[in-house]
């Protein structure tokens, strides 16, 4: 073998050394395939699984020749990867045409021009995990160095394919222990999907209720008179019956989802630092197989009103999407902490990943948003965690820390011993005077705009998609809006930065504003919206709670319980947990 092969060899095996041993998993026997076929003399090759048959996996370089049928050239590789999987060692055809008797479909592969045919199981203490099967135009192309380059890659491969099997295990046990019992995972779930649905099936209920207004002004119009007109109301009518028997099915399932997913616990006053150790038994095991450390520190008396399952869920979800996000990391650390935050009991969980890009804080509690850098717990796992903070009268904020990293901070109404709340509610904005009101709400979404628009009649309002428009209806004297229902994430400026703008030109119209989130929030947003005093709505947005805001205030009003607690004047410098104000590991 010349010099320059062996080198071409040694610098295969390096490549696929390295690409093997990253983190990613699949597309193992691909690659190996690749390497194959680029420093040895093979025609073609194929890699047939083992998981618990013999599957084809993966193929390089069949022919595509009309005459020649690829599936017929598979299945007789195939019948010599069973072979070599069922003797545990490598099977040699030196020549393929004397084997038509006993190789299926060997005729096929001689009409390529292979001859000699090498069959290599891919092994991991004694298992056999897949066969990789490599075609020659010729015996003598296949000399013994060949069959140690061909060994030492399924060797290679075997650590692979063994660590991805044992990820693979991992992942499902954790998916077991994330759901907390089948029942309670199907329960959060299905809320979540419940919750998303709720908003456009209530815009579809008000769309199908102008609707049917509308039409029967043209009914109006039209008169009793048998014309093309009065036809075309007539269909027009029948349409809109039938749409009001399809949305009121909708509005049904929503509710039938919404009961499915209402949890059996009772809600009662509980300590969230005994919910947090509790779920961190479950969660544990997992962080040491990733090679985790884990710092927890539960501070006493941390009361709040809730189902201890559901915020259990919580913290499993958020310390498993830490744990995603960080285990790449030199040194991978993930902090647990629950303390009493003013009028507030506050979950901690940390990590010392990449952390989240601030573009992408309006969109990780969204459903199924995928963010690579958080590692692999994507889905609905963050969504259900702000849905049930949200039912639990609190909001999550997302920090970054200052030594690098994300910081997940949930924050709950904080509750005395006898379970009275410590929460001084904020009342709604009210001018103090009812009949019909201004209003200006302010989203980029046009169905939520439109369908705010139409659920707040007959009060009049005005719509705006972004800071800057919106910006030049608040600053003209002459507007004077009872209401602003402000979106928190809108293009080019956010939300509070347009508060600021009004506040400093109209502090009046400033203290009008409510705001609207679609889940999370950035550190910068919500500390300004706590200093504020301003409300803040979890969307989908309440619409008797907006209706709520335009009458009088009474002296006991209180504002709508979603994420109320963001109206609470809490301190905005909640430093992030640091290795060295940690006990000791716990693992």
């Amino acid at each position: 073998m010349s010099s320059a092969l062996r080198l071409r060899r040694l610098d295969a095996l390096h490549a696929l050394a390295e690409r093997l041993a990253a983190e990613s998993a699949g597309g193992v026997l691909g690659d190996c395939l690749d390497v194959l076929l680029d420093a040895t003399p093979a025609r073609c090759a194929v890699a047939f699984s083992s998981d618990g048959a013999v599957e084809p996996a993966a193929e390089r370089r069949l022919s595509r020749r009309p005459e020649l049928e690829p599936a017929r050239i598979r299945r007789g590789a195939r019948s010599l990867a069973e072979r070599a999987a069922t003797a545990r060692r490598s099977v040699f055809v030196s020549d393929v045409r004397r084997e038509i008797a006993t190789l299926a479909d060997a005729t096929e592969i001689a009409a390529l021009g292979v001859r000699a045919v090498l069959a290599e199981p891919v092994m991991h203490r004694r298992v056999v995990l897949a066969t990789l099967v490599l075609m020659f135009d010729d015996a003598a192309m296949l000399d013994e160095e060949t069959k140690r380059y061909v060994a030492t890659v399924c060797a290679l491969a075997a650590v692979a394919l063994e660590r991805d099997r044992q990820l693979d295990d991992a992942r499902v046990d954790r998916s077991r222990l994330v759901a907390g019992g089948a029942n309670a995972g199907v329960g959060l779930v299905t809320a979540t999907v419940a919750h998303e649905l709720k908003s456009p099936a209530g815009a579809l209920a008000l769309q199908h209720d102008e609707l049917r207004r509308v039409v029967e002004q043209l009914g109006l119009l039209a008169g009793s008179s048998d014309t093309a007109l009065g036809g075309a109301v007539a269909e027009l009518f029948e349409l809109t019956s039938d749409m009001g028997v399809a949305v009121a099915r909708v509005a049904e399932t929503v509710e039938k989802l919404t009961s499915v997913g209402k949890r059996e616990r009772p809600v009662v006053r509980l300590d969230l630092g005994v919910v947090a150790r509790e779920a961190m038994v479950v969660a544990r095991p997992h962080l040491e197989n990733q090679g985790v450390t884990l710092h927890e520190r539960y501070d006493e008396a941390c009361f709040t009103l809730g189902r201890s399952d559901a915020l259990g869920q919580v913290v499993l979800n958020l310390v498993f999407n830490a744990t995603d996000a960080c285990v790449k990391s030199p040194r991978p650390t993930v902090w647990v902490r629950t303390s009493v935050d003013g009028p507030h009991v506050l979950l901690s969980v940390e990590d010392n990943g990449p952390g989240v890009p601030p573009e992408a804080v309006e969109h990780i509690f969204s459903p199924f948003f995928t963010a690579q850098r958080r590692g692999n717990n994507a889905g609905l796992g963050l969504k259900v965690c702000s849905d049930v903070v949200a039912e639990h009268g609190g909001h999550i904020e997302v920090h970054e820390r200052a030594s690098g990293g994300a910081a997940f901070h949930v924050l709950l109404p904080r509750v005395d011993a006898e379970g009275q709340a410590s929460l001084s509610d904020v009342p709604p904005p009210s001018r103090g005077h009812g009949g019909r009101r201004q209003v200006l709400v302010i989203d980029d979404d046009p169905v939520t705009a439109r369908t705010l628009r139409r659920g707040l009649k007959p009060h009049d309002v005005q719509t705006a998609a972004s800071a800057s428009e919106a910006e030049i209806l608040l600053l003209d004297p002459t507007y004077e809006p009872d209401l602003v229902v402000c979106d928190v994430f809108l293009p080019g400026a956010n939300g509070h930065v347009l508060h600021q703008r009004v506040a400093e030109a109209r502090p009046e119209i400033a203290t009008r504003f409510v705001f609207v989130t679609g889940g999370g929030l950035g550190r910068t947003e919500a500390d300004y919206i706590k200093l504020s005093g301003c409300p803040a709505l979890l969307k989908p947005v309440d619409l008797k709670a907006l209706l709520g805001f335009l009458t009088p205030a009474s002296p006991d009003s209180l504002p709508p319980a979603p994420m109320r607690t963001l109206s609470e004047s809490a301190s905005s410098e909640r430093p992030t947990i640091e290795p060295e104000t940690e006990p000791k590991p716990k693992l």
